[in-house]
């Protein structure tokens, strides 16, 4: 008995687009979330073979398979199959696009038959395909309609069904992001490293929001932890449209002090974990994602019995240029945030309030809200062409 499956999708979108998005194989890893890379072996006139990788599994195993499709623009259909079975006998593909009320549908449909010693039979492939098809479909729709409201010069600021992570998310700045993504319309996943009233209390506020809002115990200070957060945002989440590095830690220690360990626990919090995190997520971002990390004023100032604080602050400045330069031909824009003084959960002395009344502009401290406004900011399709710049929100000081 062999499998088969029957999915499509309607999406609101040009043909022309929808068809040149979903066909052009190299750009794949960016529109399915379930593959690694797309490699083109050999071109014959519209024919094309292709290796394609999944991500690493638990293992830290790649599989690959060899294809090949035959797109036609005349019929606007595509017919393709595996070369390299694998588990499969046979494996059949068929592609179809018709404009439908509301856009275009696509179609497709897969025939199959396992072999023998395959893990799955072709009733268990069915489910697993079937399951997998959907959310693929739903990815690709939510990709390509932003697109074509991009291409027609629509800009909106809301983030509705934009997928997010936010790190270190359950307190002060990063609270705020992610409660003002959350509100925005997004889906937000966030982590924390330690539990406390303040995780609860987050936990509920999120499911008290309309969404698909998680949070996540994770420490980014940590490679392990890194590791399993992304393995939580690819399960909840899928993908990711907007990643913000805001975990975060401080202390106050006279630079004569100052011991190897606490330099080295507050830069891999700040900085090597931004770097993890922002390279693990890179298989998960989608086109047009936006990265933005968190620093702080004093990076450019400095700071009495803060010189690991600064020094990790300052080295978010010069990643984030390096990763616009590298990473913007990929279509990901990367931009980081520069808080100035911004009164938290902490109790803010009344001398401290009086100093920064005179030493700002504006005549206060920040808000967390003041520097969620300005994450929302860059993540929107309003700052679709800023990359690599430092956003001091500081009042004025």
């Amino acid at each position: 008995m062999a499998g088969h499956t029957d999915n499509s999708i309607v999406i609101n979108a040009p043909m022309d687009l929808l068809w040149d998005m979903t066909n052009d194989v190299e750009s794949w890893p960016r529109l399915f979330s379930e593959y690694g890379s797309a490699e083109i072996l050999e071109r014959d006139g519209d024919t094309v073979r292709f290796r394609l990788a999944l991500h690493p599994d638990e293992n830290g195993t790649v599989w690959s398979w060899v294809s090949e499709r035959t797109p036609n623009p005349e019929t606007r259909t595509v017919d393709a199959h595996r070369v390299e079975t694998g588990v499969f006998q046979y494996m059949n593909l068929h592609w179809e696009y018709e404009h439908v009320d509301g856009g275009v549908r696509m179609r497709w449909t897969q025939d199959f038959a396992m072999k023998p010693d395959a893990p799955l039979d072709d009733a268990g492939m069915t489910e697993r395909l079937n399951r997998n098809t959907a959310v693929q479909m739903e990815r690709i729709k939510r990709i390509v309609e932003e697109a074509a409201e991009r291409a027609a010069g629509g800009v909106r600021f809301d983030h509705t069904g934009r997928r997010v992570l936010v790190t270190g998310g359950t307190r002060g700045l990063g609270r705020a992001i992610t409660l003002a993504f959350a509100r925005a319309g997004a889906n937000v996943l966030t982590c924390h490293r330690q539990d406390g009233p303040a995780v609860d209390s987050l936990v509920k506020e999120l499911a008290e929001t309309p969404g698909n809002h998680k949070v996540v115990k994770a420490d980014i200070g940590d490679e392990a932890g890194v590791e399993h957060l992304i393995a939580e945002c690819r399960a909840h989440l899928g993908s990711l449209d907007v990643l913000v590095n805001n975990a975060g830690a401080i202390s106050h220690v006279p630079f004569e002090k100052l011991g190897a360990d606490e330099w080295r626990r507050i830069l891999d919090i700040n900085l090597t974990g931004t770097f993890l995190v922002t390279q693990r997520a890179l298989p998960l971002l989608t086109p047009g994602a936006s990265i933005i990390n968190v620093g702080s004023k004093v990076a450019t100032v400095g700071i009495p019995l803060r010189a690991h604080y600064t020094a990790s602050k300052a080295g978010l400045t010069g990643l984030t240029r390096s990763l616009c330069k590298e990473l913007g031909p990929l279509g990901y824009r990367v931009n980081l945030v520069a808080p100035g003084p911004v009164q938290t959960e902490e109790e803010v002395p009344p001398e401290v309030q009086e100093r920064y009344q005179r030493l700002t502009a504006l005549g206060r401290l920040g808000q967390p809200a003041d520097i969620a406004g300005a994450v929302l900011f860059l993540a929107s399709d309003l700052g679709a062409w800023i990359s690599g710049e430092t956003l001091n929100v500081d009042g004025g000081i």
